[in-house]
């Protein structure tokens, strides 16, 4: 999906801090995986870019002992840092990007990925893989960064600039998420997106920019560690937007969700 070397070293590192550290900021990304996925017990389904592990735990516990959740991710780093971290039986794991899955034609029930596919340098060829290991009725739920957005932009004004590997990606537009779906083999009458309206919540403003910082590497702004933290945080309430809630710090995060039922 993504060049392999992307999250691995220091990239994957700093990830893996920021996951560690703010577990609870991101609750409405876990409803939203609750809402649209809907994962059963008994169900096999296969993760997407899932490397960074935070939807495993809550995906495996839903399909119990009796399912599966396939975890891939073109680096090799972020999933041995996860099996560390999440070990139970269900979870099983597979080096690849979305375009190079390796899995039996109609075997899993469902296919997740949150904020990964803009990854995928062949997007088109990434669902084609997607829609053939989709089972009869199967669905995929892709959750992303979308074009014209405030977080491309974002993504494109600050991470580009200054994370460690750079940012250098294709992000959906609506019309081109429907067409490749189409181009996978999906009815398009089966095909929807929908906005979300994320956001992730922190107990200050310093642990809002420090996670943003590690979770994104920008360790290529000026200064010390402090003074990018709070560069960080400068570009998140300038270009996303910050509002303190009831003693809350919330951070916009607006996504979209690609849905396909086979």
């Amino acid at each position: 999906m993504a060049k392999q070397a992307e999250f691995n070293g220091l990239r994957a590192k700093m990830y893996e801090v920021a996951i560690k550290e703010n577990s609870q900021s991101r609750k409405q990304d876990l409803n939203a995986m609750y809402g649209l996925l809907a994962p059963q017990k008994g169900e096999r389904i296969l993760g997407i870019g899932e490397g960074n592990g935070f939807f495993v735990k809550s995906i495996a516990d839903a399909v119990g002992a009796k399912g599966e959740y396939l975890v891939t991710d073109p680096s090799k780093d972020q999933l041995e840092n996860l099996v560390k971290r999440v070990d139970v039986n269900q979870i099983k794991t597979q080096v690849a990007g979305a375009e190079a899955i390796n899995v039996l034609p109609q075997s899993y029930d469902k296919v997740w990925g949150f904020g990964c596919y803009h990854h995928c340098p062949n997007q088109v060829g990434g669902m084609k893989q997607i829609y053939n290991a989709l089972k009869p009725t199967g669905k995929v739920v892709i959750c992303d960064v979308f074009q014209g957005s405030k977080l491309a932009e974002h993504f494109d004004s600050q991470v580009a600039k200054y994370c460690v590997t750079g940012h250098e990606v294709k992000f959906l537009s609506d019309a081109f998420a429907k067409s490749i779906c189409t181009l996978a083999g999906f009815d398009e009458s089966k095909v929807q997106i929908t906005d979300l309206h994320q956001k992730w919540v922190y107990d200050s403003e310093y642990d809002l920019g420090r996670f943003i910082y590690n979770l994104h590497a920008m360790v290529n702004l000026p200064g010390s560690e402090s003074e990018k933290i709070q560069q960080t945080l400068e570009g998140c309430k300038r270009i996303l937007g910050v509002e303190k809630v009831n003693g809350k710090y919330e951070l916009n995060w607006p996504m979209k969700a690609l849905i396909a039922t086979k």
